[in-house]
């Protein structure tokens, strides 16, 4: 095993050990050697020019989250550059060190579990879209889950100003939302969209296909005959199923129109729910 003292140095922390990896990034523990405060440290390096926009993505995370402060979304404290040859080749990014695994890698079997998880996350992209922000990407990977039941939004890098026209498409091809492949102005319902499909791999245990096209048309499984999750899985509240059914409406103007309307429904399931007993997912 590698030790990570040499294979990466932080001027005043000592590096504990690697948490993961993504696309041209690894994520690090790290420890200030002062204060004992711990932290996780995102690091991209820029190895040619095609990496610039990955650079780009932790620039961008870095400055959405100076405007963000929300219990659920993971906290950012600083950006440190490293420059060789007058050029940014390195990033390290200074983030909250978070417990817990992401819905990902751990799939909620419970529905009250679920409905604790989901409402939290859609309070916490109510607030970030309040803000003036789009996340942009929710999906398993970037919702985190303690033992204690803390939940943490991650990953800021493709979030934007509402309204935002982009130059090309971003976004996870299960999870994305028709918008942002035809490439049109982003908004509260785009996350409402990524928060639908999110929730439907969660029940259903598998995905919405999105197919990527060619052109200017959008073809989703959707579009044709999805599958509602209480048909998939019969613990699911039939609320709770039109509730994700609505959420992934191709058309933005027939989902819900805020993460504020998606909290209230789900609030009203939940208070249903505590009346009957646990169910799984």
């Amino acid at each position: 095993m590698l030790n990570p003292s040499r294979t990466l140095q932080v001027p005043g922390c000592r590096v504990i050990r690697p948490l993961g990896s993504g696309a041209r990034s690894t994520i690090w523990q790290v420890r200030n050697r002062q204060s004992g405060e711990e932290f996780a440290l995102k690091r991209v390096l820029r190895h040619d020019s095609s990496d610039q926009r990955f650079l780009d993505q932790v620039t961008n995370e870095f400055h959405v989250a100076q405007h963000l402060d929300h219990p659920v979304i993971r906290k950012i404290y600083r950006l440190r550059k490293i420059r060789k040859f007058l050029r940014v080749s390195e990033l390290h990014l200074f983030m909250e060190l978070c417990a817990g695994e992401s819905l990902q890698d751990r799939r909620p079997t419970l529905i009250r579990d679920v409905m604790h998880i989901f409402t939290r996350v859609a309070e916490a992209v109510a607030y970030v879209n309040a803000t003036g922000w789009v996340h942009a990407d929710l999906k398993p990977n970037n919702i985190l889950v303690a033992e204690d039941g803390t939940v943490k939004i991650i990953d800021l890098g493709q979030s934007c100003r509402l309204g935002k026209i982009k130059e090309r498409i971003q976004g996870t091809p299960d999870f994305i939302a028709p918008e942002q492949v035809k490439r049109q102005p982003l908004d509260a319902r785009t996350d409402v969209y990524n928060f639908g499909a999110t929730l439907y791999w969660v029940l259903a245990g598998k995905p919405i296909t999105t197919v990527l096209p060619k052109q200017s048309q959008v073809t989703l499984k959707a579009d044709l005959a999805t599958q509602p999750p209480d048909h998939i899985n019969p613990d699911v509240p039939p609320a709770l199923s039109k509730l994700v059914l609505d959420c992934i409406e191709l058309r933005p103007k027939r989902r819900p129109e805020t993460m504020d309307a998606v909290v209230s429904r789900l609030g009203l399931i939940r208070r249903a729910l505590a009346k009957t007993g646990p169910r799984r997912a």
